[in-house]
């Protein structure tokens, strides 16, 4: 949590992608103790498999009443737009810091992280050979 910090001190706004989404690893796994480091959480990313990782980071973000935004998570030129903000505000931080926004979102099609899969294998297969 060290880097939420120099964050805030930079300036900028600690913003928790998909931070209930089990499917992934290296996710932050955010608690009420790490509230405090906080400005907002994803509360829709297009590219969680299942709704509930979503409405668990959501409904976590209206409990602790922090910022919540949304994101496509886009790897793929068809993901562009599945998950985002809409605000009237021209200051977009501005906007997101006092919950000015709306969010929106669809989820991404399942072939899409297969995909992604796929191209991670070449990735590894690639740098494998090339040893």
């Amino acid at each position: 949590m060290q880097v939420l910090t120099e964050i805030r001190r930079a300036g900028g706004i600690s913003a928790i992608p998909h931070p209930f989404d089990k499917l992934r690893h290296h996710a932050v796994r955010l608690t009420s103790n790490d509230v405090e480091l906080v400005d907002c959480i994803e509360g829709f990313n297009a590219r969680c498999l299942f709704k509930t990782y979503n409405d668990l980071a959501y409904n976590f973000g209206k409990e602790y009443d922090l910022a919540i935004t949304a994101g496509s998570d886009a790897h793929f030129l068809n993901e562009v737009g599945n998950g985002g903000i809409i605000t009237g505000q021209e200051n977009i931080r501005e906007a997101i810091m006092k919950k000015n926004v709306t969010i929106y979102g669809h989820r991404s099609m399942v072939i899409n992280h297969a995909g992604t899969k796929i191209l991670k294998l070449g990735r590894s297969i690639r740098g494998y050979l090339d040893e």
